[in-house]
């Protein structure tokens, strides 16, 4: 999950013409895989529990633990992450740039009186 993450956010970082730095990627996302992993140890801290209530657990345990890390990276990234809030504000400021940018018409030529061709 975490690297279908970088692929988009680098997509985002060309979109908007910023340098993508790996390391400020991974300290700024940093919090959400420790809670990953915090999830995955308490998984395996609890497997016993899990046993003793349904045994046919056993035979599932490996996808159980998979899908469980899994799903956690990308909540916990979807949630806490960082990085795809910072570029996305950099986005809507340089959206929000052009959007306030005016031309003043005022010292153009009026073009009202010419007749139009066909010709280009």
């Amino acid at each position: 999950m975490a690297l279908a993450r970088l692929s988009s956010l680098q997509k985002d970082f060309r979109v908007a013409n910023q340098p993508f730095v790996f390391k400020k990627f991974v300290a700024g996302e940093y919090v959400g895989w420790l809670m990953s992993f915090v999830f995955i140890l308490i998984m395996a801290l609890t497997i016993n529990e899990w046993l003793t209530i349904k045994p046919d657990t056993e035979k599932y345990i490996r996808l159980i633990f998979t899908m469980g890390g899994a799903i956690g990276s990308w909540a916990f990234m979807l949630l806490l992450g960082k990085t795809k809030r910072f570029i996305r504000s950099k986005i809507d400021e340089k959206t929000n740039e052009l959007d306030s940018i005016k031309v003043d018409t005022s010292n153009f030529p009026d073009t009202s009186s010419v007749p139009k061709t066909d010709k280009p």
